[in-house]
């Protein structure tokens, strides 16, 4: 199956041929959650803060995702 996936701010460091918040599809297993596609992306867990799918955040990161979810990913935001 296939998912779309947005990095967005640091993480997009993980597409350096995209910018951040640039779609791009990522082949999945059935069974795969979101923590698998965030291993799958070489992201470390500690680096992802808020996980969007279709539009919702969601907290449990064993969620599985189904063909042509979207999925969006950010880190945890810094500032003074």
């Amino acid at each position: 199956m296939r998912v779309e996936v947005r990095l967005y701010a640091t993480l997009a460091d993980q597409a350096p041929t995209r910018r951040a918040g640039d779609p791009f599809d990522v082949g999945l297993d059935q069974s795969d959650s979101v923590s698998d596609l965030i291993r799958k992306l070489e992201i470390p867990e500690a680096a992802v803060h808020l996980v969007i799918v279709n539009g919702r955040p969601i907290q449990d990161r064993g969620q599985r995702l189904s063909h042509r979810d979207r999925v969006a990913l950010f880190p945890p935001v810094g500032g003074g």
